[in-house]
């Protein structure tokens, strides 16, 4: 009787999800017919429903950041691409249109400075901070973690190979192969739980309001920093400023070590 049970839910469950799916597909099908209409701001609508409705991909964050940019709105568009190789590190076209997105924002504050000798980009990164973000963006922590997996299988294989066989040059070949595959071992797993922090670790954002000044302080009569920001400029999170409820109010953030301020929560996405 139990296993009727079973597979009288396990049927309810798929019956009950077809109607989903078909709502799904019909929608990217809405989004994309607006998208080649050129109504770009009603595709990337669509797609923002959908991602609440049925949840997020890389694909489709990546069109969604593309009916943004289309829209104008790089601000958004550059938040749906970073999230999108969030989960897909490995698309060269979501990566490309991200450095696009960023050079138009970079091009914007430029000319917001209008010649102040104030620097708008941001630092170059050091070596190790190009290792750090080579490691935790490059891969995926699950890619990482299967690499890790396979080397330890051949290393259980060089163990055996130690163990169970007599000739000198096997033996060899099972110990120093051994020693290397298990440094491999540790080193990708190591990289593997990086890249998982790294994506929980919410310490970046992005500028949503329309040529946002950073202040001084918390608060809006503060003296401002700086010359006004595009829609779209990346930040570094340095600490956040909470409401009496909890809700975070206002964000520390950081362009370079030169530019650095508060922001309202309104005016800011943490990615």
């Amino acid at each position: 009787m139990k296993m009727n049970y079973r597979i009288i839910f396990f049927i309810a469950s798929v019956l009950l999800m077809h109607p989903l799916s078909v709502m799904a597909d019909n929608s990217l099908e809405s989004a994309e017919k607006a998208y080649n209409e050129g109504k770009f701001a009603e595709a990337a609508a669509i797609y923002g429903k959908i991602s609440q409705e049925h949840g997020v991909s890389a694909s489709l964050l990546a069109n969604m950041g593309n009916a943004y940019a289309k829209a104008g709105d790089y601000g958004q568009a550059f938040l749906c691409y970073e999230r999108s190789l969030y989960l897909d590190p490995s698309s060269n076209e979501v990566r490309n249109n991200r450095a696009y997105i960023l050079s138009k924002i970079e091009d914007g504050n430029k000319a917001n400075a209008k010649g102040k000798n104030i620097s708008v980009v941001a630092d170059e990164p050091s070596f190790f901070s190009r290792v750090k973000r080579y490691v935790t963006y490059s891969h995926t922590s699950d890619t990482w973690a299967v690499w890790g997996a396979v080397s330890f299988v051949l290393l259980c294989g060089c163990i055996a190979l130690y163990i169970f066989r007599t000739e000198v040059l096997l033996r060899k070949i099972g110990f120093f192969g051994g020693l290397s595959l298990l440094v491999l071992c540790v080193v990708f797993m190591t990289f593997s739980f990086a890249s998982a922090k790294a994506c929980q670790s919410h310490d970046r954002g992005v500028i949503t309001g329309f040529k946002v000044v950073l202040l001084t302080e918390p608060f809006s009569s503060a003296k401002a920093v700086g010359t006004p920001l595009e829609r779209g400029t990346p930040l570094d999170i340095l600490e956040s400023e909470n409401s009496q409820d909890g809700t975070v109010e206002w964000y520390k953030v950081r362009l370079n070590s030169e530019f650095a301020g508060w922001i309202q929560a309104s005016d800011f996405e943490v990615i």
